[in-house]
């Protein structure tokens, strides 16, 4: 696929409401690379590693959990020159821990692999890596607009992972198979002589160095260093200028999404509820038990949102990248707003109440773009010379896309002023 990527300083001037950015401090990476060799736990694997691992021989310095570059169970000179192999990029194995806590090798280089979730895909597209990606979720494959070229790919399993067919995968021999949330347990026990990984890229929390990961796993290293740094600046921009309301109150949030058996209110512990809290904003019920709680009218009414965000509603309703129809958005709006549960609320009475496509900005890397457009949603005044869609254009082109948002589309409703 060709890619066009847009570098960091257009994004820049998309943004020039933001501070400078020589005062961005995301730029920086605050996470550990959990990958075997990285023995100094910080981001990256580089000769401070092998300089460590060298100082554990000697006994000047204590092991880490990663030093053991091989995992073979002691620390030696072959630590040492596995780690140099990584550097250089030809080492011949990789050892990882994924998210099932597992240590998880994989033989390298690795130049096939099945994606059975979406997040993977747009992960990889990201850093420029979809060349290896020989299967994808019937998700993906009924995401044309969206996935143009992945889409034509065979289908393994369900939307997000589901239900794969392990012996499909198995006569595809895939190098690597990238396992969704549903399912990552028995793909594991079932794809035996296959490395399976499961990477939670749906999450927020831990995203970059999911990212920087998948950027060893596939050597493509500097790709998902620029990628990194373009997130955790366009995050930086939007934070500060949030950050400088302090002492000031902020609006009465509500986060929600419509299920088959109801509204369900979305708490710090669901990966749409994270989005809010990573640029400081507090939403209510974040501390309720459970991810995705079934909405109570009692105590919707008693909190009394000032704004209330629908970030899943039904599939049937016309959205995202494949239409430009907004009756549908605005048809379920309507029907919300005259609910009796909700009439009376603030942010209704005030009309602040917005359906966002949770499906095209949550659960995989663009929850970036939620991040943009809730801004925009919740502090209109504060980000009135801020374009959401600047954000959202710039990831479209990491992604190798060449979609204007000015003319298609349908991710936000109502729309916002001056879009």
């Amino acid at each position: 696929m060709t890619k066009s990527r847009t570098k960091l300083p257009l994004l820049y001037c998309l943004l020039l409401w933001i501070v400078a950015a020589s005062s961005i401090a995301a730029s920086t990476a605050n996470f550990t690379l959990s990958v075997f060799g990285n023995a100094n736990l910080d981001d990256t694997i580089n000769e401070q590693d092998v300089a460590y691992v060298q100082d554990v021989i000697k006994g000047t310095k204590a092991p880490t959990n990663l030093t053991d570059a091989n995992h073979d169970g002691k620390v030696d000179e072959k630590d040492i020159e596995q780690i140099k192999q990584i550097i250089n990029g030809t080492e011949k194995e990789l050892i990882i821990y994924d998210d099932s806590g597992d240590a998880v090798t994989i033989n390298e280089p690795v130049s096939t692999a099945v994606a059975s979730s979406r997040e993977y895909d747009e992960a990889l597209r990201a850093i420029e890596a979809t060349d290896s990606i020989i299967a994808v979720d019937t998700g993906v494959k009924n995401s044309s607009a969206y996935f143009p070229e992945l889409g034509k790919l065979p289908g393994i399993a369900g939307e997000y992972g589901k239900n794969p067919d392990y012996e499909a995968v198995l006569k595809l021999k895939p190098d690597v198979y990238l396992s969704g949330f549903s399912n990552y347990e028995q793909d594991k026990k079932s794809l035996s002589g296959i490395s399976a990984i499961y990477l939670k890229l749906w999450m927020p929390e831990g995203f970059t160095e999911r990212v920087a990961k998948l950027g060893y796993i596939f050597n493509k290293r500097e790709e998902a260093r620029q990628y990194i740094q373009w997130h955790n600046d366009t995050i930086e921009t939007i934070k500060e200028k949030i950050a400088g309301q302090s002492g000031k109150s902020q609006p009465r949030i509500l986060l929600a999404s419509v299920y088959a058996d109801g509204i369900h209110v979305h708490t710090n512990q669901s990966g749409g509820g994270q989005i809010p809290g990573i640029i400081g904003v507090k939403i209510l019920g974040e501390d309720l038990i459970g991810s995705h709680p079934l909405l109570d009218p009692e105590w919707v009414i008693k909190q009394n949102p000032q704004v209330i965000l629908l970030l899943d509603i039904p599939d049937s309703i016309p959205k995202g990248y494949g239409t430009n129809d907004t009756s549908g958005m605005a048809a379920y709006r309507d029907e919300f707003m005259k609910d009796s549960s909700f009439s009376k609320l603030d942010a209704v009475v005030n009309g602040r109440v917005y359906l966002l496509d949770g499906k095209s900005m949550t659960y995989t890397g663009s929850y970036i773009l939620s991040i943009a457009y809730m801004a925009k949603l919740f502090y209109p005044e504060l980000f009135k010379d801020f374009d959401p869609r600047a954000v959202h254009q710039e990831y479209l082109k990491m992604q190798g896309l060449d979609y204007n948002l000015k003319e298609n589309g349908v991710f936000v409703y109502p729309p916002i002023e001056g879009r």
